[in-house]
C-alpha cells in the first residue's frame, strides 16, 4: 500500500509543477474509503474490497471518473497458499474499463501530464497475478453502480476456481428503503409465524387484490408477487441487475424530468407511491433500458408473516413501455405500463432464477381473473389484465443451477 500511497507525491517531482496543475490527485491514506472495506477469508485466501465514492474516486486519481461512468474497485489479495492464482477481471465486470483506457479519458492537452496520467493509473491498476505466500492490492476500473454494488472475487489456479461474492454499499444513493425502519413496523404480537405451506398459501391467496391510495381506497396495480428471504437474501435482486430506487427530492426530480425530457437513461429514478398495509412500498427496485421511459419495475411490502423464520415480503411488479402526461402524477408524467402484467411477473421469476438466485418458486391464486375484454385501470389510468395468479418466489444466498430449482409442493390432495 505504501508504493500506492507515495506515488502521487512523486509524480510533481518527475514531471514538474506544470505537470500537476490540472492533475492533483490526493493520497490515498488521505481518504476514508478503506474504513468501508470488507473482507472473505477461505482456504488460505484473504479477500478485502471497497468501493471508491464519487467524490474519493475525484480526489485519488484527480479526475472526474465518475462523469465517464468509471468506477474504481479497491482489491486486495492475500495468498497464504502454495498455488498462484489469476484473477479474472470478467467476472466482476464484463464490460471493465483497463487501467489506460481509464487514464486515456483523463487525459488534457499536455503530453507531459498525460504520460504522468497514464503511469498513475497503470502503478494503482491491480496485479491480477497473486503468487502464493504473496499479497497484492491495487483497482479494477469498473463501471459505475451507485447504491448497492456487487463486487465478484473469481480466482483461478491450476484445477481450481475460488469466488468470493461481496454486496457493498456505496454512499452517495439515498435509496428508498434506507428510510424505512424495519424492525419497527411490527410488534413481535401482530407477527405470522408459519411452518406449513398450506398454511402460507391459506394466508397469500386471502390477501388484497391490489394497491390502493394512501387513504386505503381505490384500485391500482395488481398484487401479483410474494417474494420470500431475508434482508441479506433480497440482494438476489441487485445480484440480477436490479437497482435501488432514490427517494423523491428536488434532485432526483429534476433527473427524472431530465431524463425524460432527453429519453436518457436514470437507472435509480423514484417510483410513484403505492400503498398496502396503508404505506409507501418499503422497496422499490427497477431495471430499465437505455431510455427512463422503459424498464421493469416492481414494489415490496413488509408483510407480518414469517414462514420458517424468513420474511415474506407483498409485491407489485409491471413493465413500463412509455411514459404520458397526466395531473394525477407529482411531476405531471406518468409511465404507461404494459397491459399485460403476467409477463412482467414472468419475467421476474427467469431472471432471478437465471442469476442463480432462486431455490423454490410457485404460483397461487389471489389477484382474480381480469381478461383483455374487460381489462382494469390502476390508479392512473393505465388499463391492464392478468391469469389472476401470483408468483412466489423463495430467495437464496447460495447459488442455485436453473436446473436445481424447485417447484413449491403446496400440499394439494
Amino acid at each position: 500500500m505504501n508504493r500506492l500511497f507515495s506515488i502521487s507525491a512523486v509524480l510533481c517531482v518527475v514531471f514538474g509543477v506544470g505537470a500537476c496543475a490540472s492533475f492533483k490527485p490526493v493520497p490515498l491514506d488521505d481518504l476514508d474509503y478503506m474504513q468501508r472495506a470488507m473482507t472473505q477469508e477461505r482456504g488460505g485466501l484473504k479477500i478485502t474490497v471497497s468501493v471508491l465514492t464519487r467524490e474519493e474516486s475525484r480526489k485519488a486519481f484527480g479526475k472526474k471518473l465518475d462523469k465517464r461512468l468509471i468506477q474504481p474497485v479497491w482489491i486486495e489479495i492475500e495468498n497464504n497458499t502454495e498455488r498462484d492464482y489469476w484473477m479474472l477481471l470478467h467476472a466482476l465486470d464484463p464490460d471493465y474499463f483497463s487501467a489506460r483506457e481509464a487514464a486515456y479519458v483523463s487525459h488534457g492537452i499536455d503530453t507531459a501530464s498525460n504520460k504522468g496520467i497514464d503511469e498513475y493509473f497503470d502503478e494503482l491498476g491491480i496485479n491480477r497475478l497473486a503468487v502464493a505466500g504473496t499479497k497484492t492490492s491495487g483497482f479494477v476500473f469498473s463501471n459505475l453502480k451507485l447504491g448497492t454494488k456487487e463486487v465478484r472475487v473469481r480466482l483461478f489456479g491450476e484445477s481450481e476456481m475460488q469466488e468470493f461474492e461481496f454486496y457493498v454499499s456505496v454512499p452517495g444513493l439515498r435509496a428508498d428503503w434506507q428510510r424505512v425502519d424495519f424492525a419497527s413496523i411490527y410488534t413481535q404480537d401482530e407477527l405470522i409465524e408459519l411452518d406449513d405451506y398450506g398454511e402460507l398459501r391459506e394466508q397469500l391467496e386471502k390477501f388484497m387484490c391490489c394497491t390502493t391510495k394512501k387513504n386505503g381506497t381505490g384500485s391500482g396495480d395488481p398484487i401479483n408477487l410474494v417474494v420470500v428471504g431475508t434482508p441479506g437474501e433480497l440482494q438476489g435482486f441487485i445480484k440480477a441487475g436490479w437497482d435501488e430506487t432514490e427517494i423523491i427530492s428536488a434532485g432526483s426530480s429534476w433527473r427524472t424530468f431530465k431524463s425524460f425530457v432527453t429519453g436518457s437513461e436514470y437507472k435509480y429514478s423514484p417510483i410513484s407511491a403505492l400503498y398496502v398495509f396503508q404505506r409507501p412500498q418499503d422497496i422499490g427496485l427497477q431495471k430499465a433500458r437505455d431510455t427512463i421511459n422503459e424498464r421493469n419495475h416492481l414494489r415490496l411490502w413488509l408483510s407480518p408473516i414469517l414462514f420458517r423464520g424468513e420474511f415474506v415480503w407483498i409485491g407489485a411488479i409491471s413493465r413500463d413501455i412509455g411514459v404520458f402526461f397526466t395531473t394525477r402524477a407529482w411531476n405531471l408524467t406518468s409511465h404507461a405500463i404494459d397491459p399485460e402484467v403476467d409477463e412482467a411477473r414472468d419475467y421476474l421469476t427467469e431472471d432471478l432464477a437465471t442469476a442463480q438466485a432462486l431455490s423454490e418458486a410457485g404460483m397461487i391464486s389471489g389477484v382474480g381473473e381480469v381478461t383483455r375484454g374487460e381489462p382494469k385501470q390502476n390508479l392512473l389510468g393505465s388499463p391492464w389484465w392478468t391469469d389472476g395468479q401470483r408468483t412466489v418466489l423463495w430467495l437464496t444466498e447460495d447459488p442455485v443451477p436453473l436446473e436445481e430449482l424447485e417447484l413449491v409442493d403446496w400440499g394439494d390432495d
